[in-house]
């Protein structure tokens, strides 16, 4: 999926991938070009609505293409920002001297559509899930199911998981979150496909684009697929319920995806990427992505420096309850108040 963003003053605009080779070009001291996934776009699109944001005089073009080539650009230098879902590493920042922090975190779900069964009536866990993706559970009434959702008529339906499209594209976030959750939950995935991310889905249909994915569920019946929290309430999707840690049901709100990120080990983080999948506590979501600000640690010699400090402060400030009505969650204060001290140094 290729799209690009213009947030502030201008209006969104819809292009094409050949019309993004000049983002290297030097921009004005209002404007910033950036790149990276589509996770962060429905927040974007908020903030670009916003009084406050458009008060600024600011305009910053994103394109939304993919953690793998928006840091590719920012490696190369050809965008001023990039916003990524799979973080770059401490070598990889020290190479480019950039500086890397979360911006928002979003709770990747899980959609089915199972005649009568409404959204949140169905739980699942990552034994389930593996089984699923894995293609080891093939009805919607196997008994590996049905024990877990005592009362709950499912039927002798086939189960059709889709899977998102690979290798790169601006849905990969959801993916790496997706499969680590089901490496850290689900000993058999783990032993059929080792300890690495990788997408290697053994049944199912792919799909390119997070519409494409809600239209096949939306009509096809015994359909299951993934998608962010804030696509799947926009869309009216039947949500799944999952189980925690401790093996009590979790619904996907709001609420479980802060918790989630409340029961990250910020001090045990290197460069604040902590790890966001399968954490323990009460009522915590188990599979959330984080979508990683990255900026040059020179803003201060370049001419737009004060455009992105002033873009960033507002994602981190007025934008973060934005934010959350997107279906995202910011990072704590503490770890934001750090981030901002930080921006001001560069």
């Amino acid at each position: 999926m290729t799209m690009t963003i213009r947030i502030g003053r201008r209006a969104l605009l819809a292009t094409t991938a050949s019309m993004f080779a000049a983002t290297g070009a030097v921009a004005a001291d209002n404007e910033a070009n950036g790149a990276g996934g589509g996770t962060i776009r429905p927040m974007l699109l908020g903030w670009q609505a916003s009084e406050k944001y458009k008060a600024l005089g600011l305009s910053v073009t994103y394109q939304g293409i993919g953690s793998p080539a928006g840091t590719s650009k920012i490696l190369a230098g050809d965008t001023d920002f990039a916003i990524l879902e799979i973080p770059l590493s401490d070598e990889q920042l020290a190479a480019g001297n950039l500086y890397q922090f979360p911006l928002a975190f979003t709770a990747i779900v899980f959609v089915a559509n199972i005649p009568g069964v409404g959204t949140n009536r169905l739980q699942l866990t990552g034994q389930n899930l593996g089984g699923i993706f894995s293609g080891q559970i093939k009805k919607w009434n196997d008994p590996k199911i049905v024990d877990y959702n005592p009362g709950l008529s499912l039927p002798d339906l086939d189960i059709h998981p889709i899977y998102h499209a690979e290798p790169g594209g601006a849905m990969l976030g959801d993916t790496v979150g997706v499969t680590s959750y089901l490496l850290s939950a689900n000993t058999e995935w783990q032993a059929k496909f080792g300890t690495t991310v990788p997408k290697r889905w053994s049944v199912g249909s792919m799909s390119t684009t997070t519409d494409t994915i809600v239209g096949t569920v939306k009509a096809l019946e015994g359909s299951i697929a993934y998608l962010p929290l804030g696509a799947a309430l926009s869309n009216q999707l039947p949500i799944v319920m999952k189980r925690d840690s401790a093996g009590k049901a979790v619904q996907a709100n709001q609420a479980s995806l802060n918790a989630a990120v409340a029961a990250i080990d910020w001090a045990k983080t290197s460069n604040l990427v902590g790890k966001l999948v399968d954490l323990p506590g009460d009522g915590v979501w188990p599979v959330v992505i984080a979508s990683y600000g990255v900026v040059p640690r020179n803003l201060a010699k370049r001419a737009n420096g004060k455009a992105l400090r002033a873009f960033f402060k507002f994602a981190l400030t007025d934008g973060s309850a934005i934010s959350v009505s997107k279906g995202g969650e910011p990072a704590p204060d503490q770890i934001r108040a750090r981030v901002l001290a930080q921006l001001e140094k560069f």
